[in-house]
């Protein structure tokens, strides 16, 4: 026993691990930058939502708690503002999908000039949202617009109606130019997920006798379905928030009829009540992130369950 002792050799400490923090301060700055425009933006906005901050007073804004929140239960214009953000949300998105997916198909498809095609797509998207709203107005105009004129000639109406001031017309007015405007990014993602699909799956239903439509239903529109539910809730997320093409063209009038909760968000700003616009903001923030945990959840649920059968 006394030999094998002398004979065995001592265990060597273990050696810490050596941290490298050469990755940590090389991203230090973009996240020292994200903080700077994320996290302290949302901080403010939910400090200044419990105060009674104006730009008049700024400086001399109280706190009051819930108080902001509690005038929205009894707040006409906040409480119909939930239903106009849904419905713009709706109406948007869903005629977006609807014109977009048929254009990817297109430009999926082998032509010539095909790249000419495509840049042409994207006109649209790359024109100033202001821009496209204050040409729609023209358009539209109840006056002397192209729209009213050719209408008239085709015997469509009898004479000028003055689109944006309806209340029902003005909000499809606006839906019209948003989705002319917005469908482009779209319809240029869906293409992209139409060109991951391995071109062998058509040409073995092709053999198999399947046309163009089952090949649509049982092979591109499976491959594309996460596309689009991640596009249906950025897209969601973005219309909520949208307010420059809705004040460009309507000012959210007539009346309060194209009053977002954004939109309305605004105004309180424009009219120097800075806390209760905050509170606005807070609560439509709060809608968004927590219908994109419950979607975002589902969807990864349904992505996890397809691809494990």
């Amino acid at each position: 026993m006394s030999v094998q002792a002398a004979t065995m050799t001592p265990a060597r400490p273990k050696r810490r691990k050596r941290v490298d923090y050469l990755p940590y301060v090389l991203i230090s700055p973009i996240g020292l930058l994200l903080l700077a425009i994320t996290v302290y933006p949302a901080i403010e906005a939910v400090y200044l939502s419990m105060t009674n901050a104006s730009l008049l007073r700024l400086a001399k804004a109280q706190f009051i708690g819930l108080r902001n929140f509690v005038r929205m239960t009894a707040d006409p214009i906040f409480l119909d503002g939930l239903w106009r953000t849904l419905r713009w949300d709706v109406a948007v998105v869903g005629i977006e999908l609807l014109i977009a997916l048929p254009i990817a198909l297109f430009l999926n498809m082998t032509f010539r000039y095909r790249g000419f095609v495509r840049a042409a797509v994207m006109v649209p998207y790359i024109t100033p949202p202001a821009v496209v709203g204050l040409v729609f107005c023209f358009m539209f105009d109840g006056n002397y617009g192209v729209v009213n004129d050719i209408l008239v000639r085709l015997g469509i109406l009898d004479s000028y109606v003055a689109w944006l001031s309806d209340p029902t017309a003005s909000f499809w007015v606006v839906v019209t130019a948003m989705v002319w405007y917005g469908q482009p990014l779209m319809a240029l993602i869906l293409l992209a997920s139409l060109q991951t699909i391995p071109g062998e799956l058509y040409e073995a239903a092709a053999v198999d006798g399947a046309g163009k439509l089952s090949q649509f239903w049982h092979i591109t529109l499976p491959h594309i379905i996460p596309t689009i539910l991640f596009l249906v809730l950025l897209r969601t997320i973005w219309m909520s928030n949208h307010i420059d093409m809705i004040f460009v063209m309507t000012t959210g009038g007539p009346g309060f009829s194209n009053y977002t909760e954004a939109v309305y968000s605004f105004q309180l700003t424009n009219e120097f009540e800075i806390g209760y616009a905050s509170a606005v903001a807070v609560v439509l923030a709060i809608i968004l992130m927590t219908c994109s945990a419950f979607y975002v959840r589902h969807l990864a649920k349904n992505v996890l369950a397809g691809s494990s059968s």
